[in-house]
């Protein structure tokens, strides 16, 4: 649920905040005084593109936040916060804003920090539907009408889709390896004998992961061997013979030596005489180690080129099959697998032709299962629609779900599906594109959205305009159903119809006024008196009589009693 709307420098509003309430708001005001602004800024937090053209202007930036109650949909919410590395709030609001910059910039927060726009559209289909203008052409593109009808499909119908899509894509996969094999002797013998030559040269050089390091290793230390051997000579020397006078071992031997004399004359110094012992043991074995370090080494041109080569060597294959000895040695593994199944060629084809054929079976199976399940799904759409075109004034309108089965499938099975109404007597049934009026579709939709809104969980739906086409009889049963649905959702709607107006819980006014230059938008939330005058001027425009102000009460107490009905 929206609990709270807050617009920066978007278009011609300044600042304008609003906090919504539960059940049915309603948004009225003159042709042009920024009630769309409203509907497009919720848009703007739930993914809509944007440019820096809305940006009011003179301003550097446009800025919208939205406050959430997450009471539905809490589970999928979690899900998608903990894959963004979101935190949660602990009293399950969700912080939502989106700033667009002179840059042409845009940043999307959630909880405080920056997600993709995509994480937006995400997370906004679980909290907001919007009913508007566009979705009429939405509906009459007859492409969208599988995944409308899918929509009110459970669970099991879901995971169904989900399998059919594997099987499909799995399918393609052996399809396309099948049509990949040879179909020339010729080309198929000239593979053969590149592989293997790109294999035996691989396996000729005989590499491992740790020669290369091991390598450059041996090659720095011919390099650099007088170096080398001067800095552990000069070592050795120090500490075994001396420059020209006691060796590092001669005075540690002379300390420890007096150090056993002071010991048996104080008790406390045998901590430290038996470390100095320890210093000396461990001086005389590096000693020896580095004496045992100067006769193994040995400066060997011939070595210092046989490495040279073989480092050529290495790189000279690296730059044929891949940047490291790893990647040559996957490069190998990969050519291998390749050569059996060229080398197995009839064998894996056979193979291939036997998997396709098991697939499509399953295919056809799973194809056939989704179909049924589609048609026992539209025979109930269909019936719910109806009763619902009904109770909106369309009483001899027939609505029928198109279901035809297709000869090539795709990720959502063989079928095609397209929306058909007849809305009189004797009237066959045609396309929507072909035969429903502006009117006609929004009860159409309006229909949809009430069945599809209690099973998908959205907590929030937006009407933008709806009550285009439509008026009298027609605008009270549209009224009373939206009504019906607040009770059950938050609806926020705005609207030119006093029918839908007065059924509101909460009113809001807006306004466009001028100071000097500059026009600002303003957002009154209207109280019983308010109400009464704002109704009266939908219906009488800029007279109102007292015999208009007294039908404008009346028709708040008819939509109170009705209200008090549900």
């Amino acid at each position: 649920m929206l609990l709270n709307l807050s617009i920066q420098n978007v278009a011609i509003i300044d600042k304008l905040e609003v906090e919504f309430k539960e059940g049915f708001n309603v948004l009225t005001g003159e042709t042009g005084a920024g009630k769309s602004i409203v509907i497009d800024s919720v848009l703007l937090l739930i993914g809509a593109r944007a440019n820096k053209d809305i940006i009011r202007s003179g301003e550097e930036r446009a800025l919208v936040e939205g406050v959430f109650l997450v009471d539905s949909n809490k589970d999928k919410i979690a899900e998608l916060l903990e894959e963004a590395g979101v935190s949660q709030e602990e009293d399950d609001t969700l912080i939502i804003s989106r700033e667009i910059t002179k840059s042409g910039r845009s940043y999307s927060r959630v909880n405080g920090k920056i997600v993709p726009l995509s994480f937006l559209d995400k997370i906004g289909a679980l909290l907001v539907d919007i009913l508007g203008q566009h979705e009429h052409q939405f509906l009459l593109d007859s492409s969208q009408h599988l995944f409308i009808l899918d929509n009110f499909g459970d669970e099991e119908f879901k995971a169904l889709k989900e399998r059919f899509k594997q099987l499909l894509e799995e399918y393609r996969s052996v399809v396309k390896e099948k049509t990949s094999l040879f179909k020339d002797e010729r080309e198929k013998e000239q593979m053969i004998d590149l592989l293997r030559y790109q294999i035996q040269e691989i396996e000729s050089a005989n590499l491992s992961e740790e020669e290369e390091q091991q390598l450059i290793e041996r090659r720095n230390i011919l390099m650099n061997y007088e170096k080398l051997f001067n800095a552990v000579n000069s070592s050795y020397k120090i500490l075994y013979e001396g420059n020209g006078g006691f060796s590092v071992l001669d005075n540690l031997h002379k300390v420890v030596k007096n150090l056993e004399t002071a010991f048996s004359i104080d008790g406390k110094l045998k901590g430290l005489k038996e470390k100095l012992e320890n210093i000396l043991y461990e001086t005389e074995d590096a000693a020896l180690q580095l004496r045992d370090y100067l006769g193994a080494i040995d400066f060997n041109q011939k070595a210092l080129e046989e490495i040279e080569e073989r480092l050529n060597h290495i790189n000279f294959l690296k730059r044929k099959y891949g940047p490291t000895i790893s990647h040559i040695l996957s490069f190998k593994e990969e050519k291998e697998k390749e050569l059996d199944k060229i080398l197995h060629f009839e064998e894996r084809q056979k193979e291939l032709e036997e998997k396709e054929a098991k697939l499509w079976e399953e295919i056809n199976k799973m194809g056939s299962k989704i179909h049924e399940k589609r048609k026992t799904l539209a025979s109930h759409i269909e019936e719910e629609i109806n009763k619902v075109l009904k109770e909106l004034n369309m009483p001899n309108a027939s609505f029928k779900v198109d279901i035809t089965k297709e000869e090539s499938p795709n990720e959502n099975g063989f079928d095609r599906v397209e929306f058909l109404i007849s809305t009189n007597i004797g009237e066959p049934l045609k396309p929507l594109s072909k035969i429903a009026s502006g009117g006609e579709l929004s009860r159409i939709m309006l229909a949809l959205k009430t069945i599809l809104a209690s099973s998908d969980g959205i907590p929030t739906l937006i009407f933008d305009e709806v009550d285009t086409g439509i008026s009298g009889k027609t605008a009270q049963l549209v009224a009373e159903k939206m009504a019906y649905l607040s009770r059950r959702h938050q609806l926020i709607c705005v609207t030119h119809l006093p029918q839908i107006a007065c059924m509101a819980d909460a009113h809001y006014f807006i306004s466009k006024i001028s100071k000097g230059d500059r026009t600002y938008i303003k957002l009154t939330e209207l109280d019983y008196e308010g109400r009464i005058k704002e109704l009266a001027r939908i219906m009488g425009g800029e007279k109102i009589t007292s015999t208009i102000l007294e039908h404008a009460k009346e028709l708040l107490e008819m939509a109170s009693k009705f209200k008090n009905s549900l």
